[in-house]
């Protein structure tokens, strides 16, 4: 069985919120959740709000990462 997941050392500038849910093997609504308040390219028409295609920079991914990590015990 194939992994589709990209490797993570192979860093790119931007990660669209499909790509951040198959990374982190979440749900797209939980991605968004995550992101919420967060910098990100928003490649919507002027004055669309709904059904535009967000990009989030690499260094939030990292950041959120950073934060989510934690020592299991």
């Amino acid at each position: 069985m194939e992994s589709t997941l990209q490797p993570v050392n192979e860093a790119r500038p931007f990660y669209s919120i499909p790509e951040l849910a198959e990374r982190w093997r979440c749900s797209r609504s939980l991605v968004y959740n995550v992101i919420r308040g967060e910098l990100v390219l928003d490649l919507a028409a002027n004055g669309r709000k709904k059904k535009s295609h967000k990009l989030v920079p690499y260094e939030v991914v990292l950041r959120i990462e950073r934060e989510k990590m934690k020592v299991f015990r």
